[in-house]
């Protein structure tokens, strides 16, 4: 008997072993999957399905959550939580974006596509912009040379900003009323609508932005300073955009993310589709 039963016993713990492995090997992927996201995996199965294996080049999540886009070379794909879906061909898509009102918007060669009807429908020219954002009046698009340009749902430029250089990171905050650009380790706050000057300063070396869920207040993460005499330079900021008036908060891992702009959800690129993010 006990030689038989030895075998059996080195079977199951075969087995069992296979099982652990599965089980941790895959169960985390699933996890952090974009289909796993316990916030928009119904959506991004629903655009995994409509890309159909296509490469993916950039995405776009509406203000509260409900719709969501991924455009690749030749296709952007459309997918809500009300079941809703699209698949349209339109080569060469550079920028996604949806506004107030959760209209899809689309910047394709010369052109800036707004989502009418069930189809996207031009509403005017604009210089390739390097990001696209959504604000409560239309879109925000940036452009390699720093150019800001505010256009409203029916083509009218709404106003225009010139940041000082290249290189600069777009978002806007709670509400879709404010915008900032990360530039040149400060930041530059406009009106998102009228692109009004709010604030330029750099309170710290800005190496990355968070809204947080009060409309004029950011968490910066700073990068290194030059040291002043008995006073530590801070690792990050909470700063109020209109007032300027910062205070440190405590240092930890904080991940890049975008805040939505209707709802207190961060989100971040995940495989090419959008996933929730850790709040920082």
């Amino acid at each position: 008997m006990s030689a038989r039963a030895w075998p059996l016993t080195l079977v199951i713990a075969a087995g069992l072993g296979l099982l652990l492995y599965v089980a941790t090997t895959s169960l985390p992927y699933l996890i952090a999957s974009p289909v796993g996201d316990a916030y928009l995996g119904a959506l991004n199965d629903c655009l995994s399905r409509q890309l159909a294996g296509a490469t993916r080049l950039g995405w776009a999540v509406a203000p509260d959550a409900s719709r969501a886009a991924v455009f690749g070379p030749r296709i952007v794909a459309v997918c809500g939580e009300d079941g809703t879906h699209a698949r349209l061909e339109l080569p060469g898509a550079t920028a996604l974006a949806f506004d107030g009102e959760r209209h899809l918007w689309v910047a394709t060669g010369g052109h800036l596509l707004r989502e009418r009807d069930g189809t996207l429908q031009p509403v005017g020219d604009i210089t390739p912009p390097e990001w696209l954002i959504g604000h409560a009046g239309g879109v925000i698009a940036l452009d390699a040379a720093g150019q800001l340009v505010s256009v409203a749902p029916d083509g009218k430029v709404l106003g225009q900003a010139q940041v000082p250089g290249t290189g600069g990171r777009l978002s806007v905050g709670p509400g879709g009323l404010l915008a900032a650009v990360e530039w040149g380790g400060g930041v530059l706050v406009y009106e998102a609508r009228t692109l009004a000057l709010v604030r330029a300063e750099a309170p710290c070396p800005v190496e990355f932005l968070w809204w947080l869920d009060t409309a004029d207040q950011v968490l910066l993460a700073c990068g290194a300073a030059p040291p002043q005499e008995g006073v530590p330079a801070p690792a990050a900021l909470r700063f109020d955009v209109r007032t300027g008036t910062h205070q440190a908060v405590p240092a930890r891992t904080r991940a890049p993310a975008r805040r939505l702009p209707g709802r207190a959800l961060y989100v971040q690129g995940c495989d090419g589709f959008p996933c929730t993010a850790t709040p920082p």
